[in-house]
């Protein structure tokens, strides 16, 4: 079951997308067509839920920069699916973008959804100058070559011969971590306390990133394609390194759940289990979640 918070964070995304977004032409109908697609939109829930926490960042500011988060998000997956990359027909349980619309359209769009984040946060009118610069400064980090993008490479160059698990922990963290590790980041944008409380907030992003990955790794390998709304075995099919190349399913459900309880305990750190419940239901979503 979904926590209610992640329903709140889509709602509140969804109504911000289709506000930015005009169907005016293949490109901007490519683009509401994977952004606004049924997802799970844990990274703007971590953001919007951290934000409550958080009385220097204005709630308008809060869902865009949310909202910038789920459009990278969307422009990476549409990549991620193209031939050239993981060849994927599905996607959140429908033809992946570049089947609907073509490869060249689908490329197209995933460029300009990564534009548009940066331009959301740019105008954003209760954000001040510094932490408009902060904000593109971490996304661009995560994102960039030396973040997600190095992460991708990471995940088509491997071969098993050379892997370990320090190595898919890393291509894990690079390819899917550092964005969810900025989305909590990002909900505290121009907190008071945030030196104070700095360390612990990106461990503990950085420790749901890499435990989201893993869980869906054991998905890829042992889900259900109706219930995760894609192709399972896709990383077989590919030839592609996941945890499950060096671990079997039983070693990869004792790691989910080492990692699961290695979040709870960070959390608790930051947030008060009493004021602060989404942060610890998303945790929680976030390794029992079976789709």
């Amino acid at each position: 079951m979904h926590p209610e918070i992640l329903s709140e964070a889509r709602s509140l995304v969804l109504e911000r997308i289709n506000s930015i977004i005009n169907a005016k032409s293949k490109v901007s109908d490519s683009m509401l067509y994977t952004s606004t697609a049924e997802s799970k939109m844990i990274r703007s829930s971590l953001l919007i839920s951290a934000s409550k926490k958080n009385t220097s960042l204005s709630k308008s500011s809060a869902i865009n920069l949310a909202t910038s988060i789920e459009l990278l998000h969307s422009y990476s997956l549409i990549h991620d699916d193209l031939p050239s990359m993981d060849n994927d027909n599905l996607r959140r349980g429908k033809d992946s973008n570049h089947i609907k619309y073509g490869e060249a359209i689908a490329i197209l769009s995933g460029d300009a959804l990564q534009t548009l984040a940066f331009e959301l946060v740019a105008n954003d009118d209760d954000l001040g100058s510094d932490l408009k610069v902060s904000a593109i400064s971490l996304l661009t980090d995560a994102c960039g070559y030396k973040g997600m993008v190095l992460g991708q490479e990471l995940d088509i160059t491997s071969n098993s011969m050379q892997v370990d698990e320090e190595f898919i922990k890393k291509m894990h963290y690079l390819k899917t971590g550092k964005l969810i590790e900025i989305s909590l980041v990002l909900g505290f944008l121009g907190y008071k306390r945030f030196f104070e409380y700095k360390d612990l907030i990106y461990k503990l992003g950085k420790s749901i990133g890499v435990g989201f990955q893993i869980v869906d790794d054991y998905l890829d390998e042992f889900g259900d394609q109706n219930e995760i709304g894609k192709p399972i075995g896709s990383d077989l099919k590919n030839k592609k390194i996941n945890i499950l190349s060096i671990l079997n399913e039983e070693e990869c459900l004792e790691l989910i759940s080492e990692n699961h309880i290695e979040s709870l305990e960070i959390a608790k750190k930051i947030f008060d289990k009493e004021n602060d419940k989404d942060i610890f239901k998303i945790i929680d979503y976030i390794y029992q979640r079976k789709m």
